[in-house]
Parts: C-alpha cells; sequence; structure tokens
C-alpha cells in the first residue's frame, strides 16, 4: 500500500506498477526515478514504526487485560 502511494504522490498515477512491458519484467517494472536513496528508505522506515508503535501499544494492553485464545491468532 505504501508503494501505490508513493506512485501517486510521485507520478500522479500508480497502473504502470501493475502492468509490465514483457515477460522479461514480470510482475512490473518499476518507473524512471523510482529508486530512492538509502537514507529516504531509513525516513520512511522510521516513520512507518512511529505510526504503528501506538496501535501496537493498545493492541498489547487490550491482551493484558483481556485473556482471549482468539486475541493470540492476531
Amino acid at each position: 500500500m505504501l508503494a501505490v502511494a508513493a506512485g501517486y504522490v510521485r507520478y500522479g498515477d500508480a497502473s504502470g506498477m501493475f502492468r509490465s512491458p514483457d515477460l522479461g519484467h514480470f510482475p512490473f517494472t518499476a518507473p524512471p526515478g523510482w529508486d530512492a536513496g538509502l537514507p529516504a528508505i531509513y525516513l520512511l522506515w522510521a516513520c512507518v514504526v512511529l505510526a504503528l508503535y501506538p496501535l501496537c501499544r493498545w493492541y498489547a494492553g487490550l491482551k493484558r487485560r483481556r485473556k482471549n485464545g482468539w486475541l493470540s491468532y492476531l
């Protein structure tokens, strides 16, 4: 989902991610300029971790409060 969002932000369209010019480049061919530098990848990784932290903390609290077995499958 992040890749599709990045495609819309950078190119205004993400349909190129789901097409390939030939079977040698299946399942998709990255558009020109798609690759980002390592510092940008680290920044994106840090943003994703920070965005997911509150959700993980909430879920850990939920598992601590409730002892339902089905929670172990989520």
